[in-house]
């Protein structure tokens, strides 16, 4: 968001449209060398890009607050990116996980490792990390000519009397790209097959906390988006097992900068969407600058 609350658009050699890589999902695909599921994981993914190589926090699990990992529900829950991931340089990968089982004496490491990656062509990729106790895939997109986009707040406005988006719900986001074409000798812009989905909040989480004045607590909230492009949200409601009962969804189109505000329905419900847009900062100097705080 270093961007957002400047208007007019601001120089390009300060800030960018650039390839970004987007964070799609983590995955324990397998479980090994004495390890059962289910297990309660904790530990680190982070992720270190050209801008400041600084770790940018993908995953964040403290021993007091583990995930649960099940057969069901084998993906880690992402809380970042904080900002979008700049890709015109090799990306690093660092990922450090642990179970906890019960006392500090008894928690095992179950893996450690660095990864250099680099995406040559657009599209998703999948990077493996394994060992002789588990192996990790992490699905990432590239996304060329990019800009930020945070999801500042997801809101209940109103509860529908058939339908109330309360305790379990889903929220998703994906992007979607336009390009320039002529049909029947007219220019026309058509849209391109969508990007990967971004989970933002995840069935198994209590959506609602008490007290959060009908705000959905979401996990993550940066994404990458497409510049002339949009960003779809969609929240679905769940059943206890875990079933999508009903969804709505809006699309904003993108920004360089500033807001953008819109409500929907999920069935009867009435939501509201706050998306903050930002161009990219191309180097840790720039957030530094007083113009930019």
């Amino acid at each position: 968001m270093h961007f957002t609350h400047l208007t007019p658009k601001p120089s390009l050699d300060d800030a960018i449209v650039a390839e970004t890589l987007q964070i799609l999902s983590i995955k324990l695909t397998e479980i090994k060398g004495g390890f059962k599921l289910p297990l309660s994981m904790y530990g680190v993914v982070a992720a270190r890009d050209s801008v400041d190589n600084n770790r940018n926090l993908l995953i964040a699990h403290s021993r007091i607050t583990p995930q649960r990992i099940r057969q069901h529900n084998p993906y880690l829950r992402l809380i970042g990116p904080s900002r979008a991931i700049l890709c015109r340089d090799p990306v690093r990968f660092e990922i450090q996980l642990k179970v906890e089982r019960g006392a500090v004496s008894r928690d095992r490491a179950l893996i450690s490792a660095t990864c250099d990656f680099y995406a040559r062509h657009p599209g998703v990729h999948t990077i493996c990390f394994e060992n002789r106790f588990c192996k990790i895939e992490l699905c990432v997109e590239r996304l060329v000519e990019t800009i930020q986009a945070t999801i500042c707040s997801v809101r209940v406005v109103k509860q529908g009397t058939r339908q109330r988006v309360e305790s379990r719900c889903r929220v998703s986001c994906s992007t979607t790209s336009y390009s320039r074409k002529i049909i029947d000798g007219k220019p026309t812009y058509v849209a391109n097959a969508a990007s990967g989905e971004v989970v933002l909040l995840d069935r198994f989480k209590k959506a609602m906390p008490s007290g959060s004045e009908g705000y959905l607590d979401l996990s993550r909230r940066v994404v990458s988006v497409e510049h002339e492009g949009s960003l779809k949200v969609v929240v679905q409601t769940c059943s206890s097992s875990g079933d999508i009962i009903v969804e709505g969804h809006v699309s904003l189109a993108s920004k360089y900068f500033g807001f953008s505000q819109k409500k929907f329905n999920v069935d009867d419900a009435e939501l509201e969407v706050t998306v903050a847009w930002s161009l990219l900062v191309v180097d840790k100097d720039d957030i530094v600058r007083p113009v930019f705080i």
